[in-house]
């Protein structure tokens, strides 16, 4: 019967696939030193981009704001009196 051994022998190596190697913290973790010249390229690029685009950006103006949501379809909810005993400070009204 090695069809049970081949099934165990098959899930003990994907349980071994699954475990991570090493921790998954990118605490204080800057790149490689092959990483900085394409981050310092990404930089540059990015802010010339920014400092082209400055001009239509003044010109367009502020972007659309979006359509008010529609109104709803149910009943307002009924008022609800205060209960016995409630009674509202006197500067609600102007005293």
């Amino acid at each position: 019967m090695t069809h049970p051994r081949t099934a165990a022998m098959a899930l003990v190596m994907t349980a071994l696939l699954a475990v991570p190697l090493s921790s998954a913290s990118a605490h204080r973790y800057h790149g490689d030193p092959l990483f900085w010249p394409f981050a310092a390229a990404a930089a540059v690029v990015g802010g010339a981009v920014a400092i082209a685009s400055a001009p239509f950006a003044a010109i367009a103006g502020p972007p659309a704001y979006y359509y008010p949501s529609p109104r709803p379809y149910y009943p307002p909810p009924a008022y609800y009196a205060p209960p016995p005993g409630y009674y509202a400070p006197g500067y609600y009204y102007g005293r």
